[in-house]
């Protein structure tokens, strides 16, 4: 392998290690990713390699909208990132990045650019959530028919894929927009399905958005008492306005509402709350630096444009002299040198028009690259989240009941470290957890984070259901028999290799995201200490289960159990602990 291969192939190492410390967000990674980031950057473009500057230009734009939330620094890097893929022609990437940039355009509220975003976004590829985004942002433009359009493309799309959630988003904004037009049954149609669907599936700390939805339809009809009942219900839903969208219309409506009353008193009551939680809403001077980031990256690239036609027809207008000379005196000069201009002519004509085109597309793309940057909060958190940090800015922290949380770590992983190079142990490390994510995504549990060599997940949330002990159970086992497989093939060819220890406990905990810039979904309780301990106490190649999973599953057919007796654990006293494995 030649040095250059070797340099290129460490970009692509590196923009592949930060990428997954974005998508797990590794804790007490931010300042290392940011520094290890920029450092790529340099690198990549030390050595003129264009591919992995464009990767590690969008990883750290990723990692300012997602990390810092600042907008205005990851949307030169996003820009840059996306002209280098168009160079490159790799469609791809070139629609992930619209959709970033779009997803960034709509919540600093500047629509017309989001729809032209999104538009590109759906021409390199197809994505269901484009579309549902495309119908946002007409509805906000007061463009029903193009609005409704979008959204029976994205509701068929989303039943493909039986995205439930994303489903009853479309029907609550589809109220809406029938609220808009003034076809209010309609609207009532689709705001209570989607309230119905919720309540159906236990949703019901989603239900405030359509319930101020439709608080706010009952308020066009007159219909005070029911619009007040509903966006009380809405605004006590929400919980400290955490929902910024859904804390406007529900107050706006509850002001108005008791205006028509004649209680003054709460109408000023929550004709103040709207308007502090209006005004929190997307501050100005981001949306400001955006823009002009914006637009200096429009008039650059027109620039350009223009030099580049002009160095063009510099070189059509010298090989039109040149011609002109050689068939002054033929006979067939004047002939030949009509036909010669008139393909010039043409010639020029196409250049205009394929610049034209090729403007008006780099406009409408770059007016929506911010939009996308919403996006990315699916990479780090589970998709009910994602939508309420999206919609609220923050989220609220969730009890649940009865979950089963799994750890994993490696023996004599310090020991084995010192054995390997940076390089290697990246690898192995990468190599291990990627199948854990493989493993974990059949059983439908949630992954909260990595740190060092201990992997942890847990099932039951942020969806509660019935299997979560017998699922995380079941993926401890096939962990342990990729680690055997593992063991065979490195001792084999005299490679370390790492073993793991696993240990599993079922009870409550405490669920939500913490941190004001970034954003981590994470879980507390005793019941996380307790499997942390199910951990230290197994061994090599083992499944660890406490005394409360055993209890979900001793009368399971495919699980056989063998009782270790009580054990001390750190902190936790003597604890019934059982080895479990397949029957």
């Amino acid at each position: 392998m030649s040095n250059a291969e070797e340099t290129t192939e460490s970009v692509d190492m590196f923009n592949d290690l930060t990428k997954n410390q974005l998508d797990n967000d590794i804790q007490d990674s931010r300042d290392s990713v940011l520094l290890f980031q920029q450092q790529t950057i340099n690198f990549a473009r030390k050595i003129n390699y264009n591919k992995g500057l464009a990767d590690a230009l969008y990883n750290l734009g990723k990692y300012y909208i997602a990390v810092e939330n600042n907008y205005a620094l990851a949307t030169p890097c996003l820009l840059e990132g996306l002209t280098l893929y168009q160079e490159s022609s790799d469609s791809t990437n070139v629609s992930r990045t619209y959709m970033q940039l779009g997803l960034t355009s709509y919540v600093l509220q500047y629509f017309e650019d989001a729809v032209k975003n999104f538009y590109l976004s759906l021409k390199y590829k197809e994505y269901p959530t484009s579309s549902y985004l495309m119908a946002l942002s007409y509805l906000e433009l007061n463009k029903p028919d193009e609005s409704k359009r979008y959204f029976a493309r994205a509701i068929k799309q989303f039943k493909k894929t039986n995205d439930d959630k994303s489903l009853n988003e479309c029907y609550s904004y589809l109220g809406k927009l029938y609220t808009q037009t003034e076809q209010l049954d309609s609207a009532f149609y689709y705001l209570n399905l989607s309230i119905d669907n919720r309540k159906k599936a236990g949703n019901t700390s989603d239900l405030n958005r359509p319930y101020a939805l439709i608080a706010g339809l009952y308020l066009k009809t007159n219909d005070v008492e029911n619009a007040i009942k509903f966006a009380e219900a809405s605004f006590k839903n929400i919980k400290s306005g955490t929902d910024l969208i859904s804390s406007i219309e529900s107050t706006k409506t509850l002001s108005q509402a008791y205006a028509k009353k004649g209680n003054y008193k709460r109408a000023h009551y929550y004709l103040e709350l709207y308007n502090e939680f209006n005004n929190k809403y997307i501050k100005g001077s981001t949306k400001q630096k955006v823009a002009e980031l914006q637009s200096k990256f429009d008039f650059e690239k027109q620039m350009n444009e223009e030099k580049l036609r002009q160095q063009k027809d510099k070189e059509i207008s010298n090989q039109i002299i040149q011609k002109e000379k050689i068939l002054r005196n033929s006979f067939l000069g004047g002939f030949i040198l009509l036909m010669l201009l008139l393909f010039i002519t043409y010639n020029r004509y196409k250049i205009k028009r394929d610049a034209s085109h090729a403007l008006q597309e780099k406009n409408n793309i770059i007016s929506e690259e911010v939009k996308r940057s919403d996006n990315l909060l699916l990479n780090i958190l589970p998709p009910q989240v994602a939508d309420e940090l999206k919609n609220k800015g923050h989220t609220e922290a969730k009890h649940f009941e009865e979950v089963t949380v799994m750890f994993t770590d490696f023996k004599d992983f310090t020991k084995i470290s010192e054995k390997l190079s940076p390089s290697e142990l990246v690898t192995e490390i990468d190599t291990c957890f990627k199948a854990f994510d493989k493993i974990i995504s059949k059983y439908n549990i949630e992954k909260i984070k990595t740190i060092g060599d201990s992997y942890m997940c847990v099932g039951g949330l942020p969806e509660p259901n019935n299997t979560h002990a017998y699922s995380v159970v079941r993926a401890g086992i096939e962990m342990q028999e990729f680690m055997q497989e593992q063991y065979k093939h490195y001792k084999k060819n005299n490679k370390q290799v790492f073993e793991a220890r696993i240990g599993i406990h079922t009870g409550p905990v405490v669920a939500g995201v913490v941190g004001l810039k970034k954003f981590q979904y994470d879980i507390w309780g005793d019941t996380v200490n307790t499997a942390s301990r199910m951990e230290s106490s197994s061994e090599v190649g083992k499944v660890n289960i406490s005394e409360s999973t055993f209890a979900l599953l001793k009368n399971h057919p495919k699980l056989t159990f063998e009782s270790r007796g009580k054990i001390s654990a750190k902190g936790k006293g003597d604890i019934a602990m059982y080895f479990t494995a397949l029957v």
